[in-house]
């Protein structure tokens, strides 16, 4: 993790600059709260990595996670404004290719975690649907023909925990998000790369038709 790397808001068409931190730690992986009122982003300190929220005008930094067991990162408010969902991996893992990652949520003032994927596999990336009662995330299978980890979209249900497969290609998909109704995945892919080289394009998909 890039040392020192910093958090800044601006307007969207660039102006008015704003530095948040200043320190030597990384900061980054940063979403905002629906409200707009607080900045989301992992810090690794000492070589922990936990979660981490301020306000756009610098002040009120609070950690939110104290887990010195794992790694936390990639995070997203709910609708609610109160609830995280977020990805973790065990630093045991820290060298397993492809790592395993559990996909959690907590309550930002750093209660209630609870544990929403299981199993030993990659579950990543995971994105809020726009009611707060599912997600879109990334997870790994090994159904490529040479088997490699293939990483695929899912959707989850996190009131009943069924999940659908959404994509279905030996290429890497991932990093998901939606469109505020919910009607639109957004994702990266690498299909359609020549063999050997790791080029991304930016693919849309209907989900009406599948989402929970």
């Amino acid at each position: 993790y890039p040392q020192g790397a910093e958090l800044y808001v601006c307007d969207l068409d660039g102006t008015h600059e704003s530095r948040l931190t200043n320190n030597t730690c990384y900061d980054a992986e940063v979403s905002v709260s629906p409200d707009g009122r607080w900045v989301l982003f992992s810090r690794q300190l000492d070589g922990d990595l936990d979660l981490w929220r301020i306000r756009p005008d610098g002040t009120g930094e609070t950690r939110i996670t104290h887990t010195p067991d794992w790694e936390e990162g990639g995070a997203f408010y709910m609708p609610d404004g109160e609830t995280i969902l977020f990805r973790a991996w065990k630093r045991t893992d820290q060298e397993k290719q492809p790592k395993p990652m559990t996909i959690f949520t907590i309550r930002h003032d750093g209660t209630g975690l609870r544990r929403i994927t299981d199993g030993e596999g990659t579950h990543w990336a995971p994105y809020p649907g726009p009611d707060g009662k599912w997600m879109a995330y990334t997870e790994t299978f090994d159904d490529r023909p040479d088997h490699k980890p293939n990483f695929e979209i899912m959707l989850m249900d996190l009131e009943t925990g069924r999940r659908t497969r959404v994509t279905t290609s030996p290429a890497f998909d991932g990093f998901p998000s939606l469109s505020p109704d919910g009607h639109t995945l957004l994702f990266t892919s690498s299909r359609g790369a020549p063999p050997g080289k790791h080029s991304f394009n930016l693919y849309l998909m209907d989900l009406r038709a599948l989402r929970p």
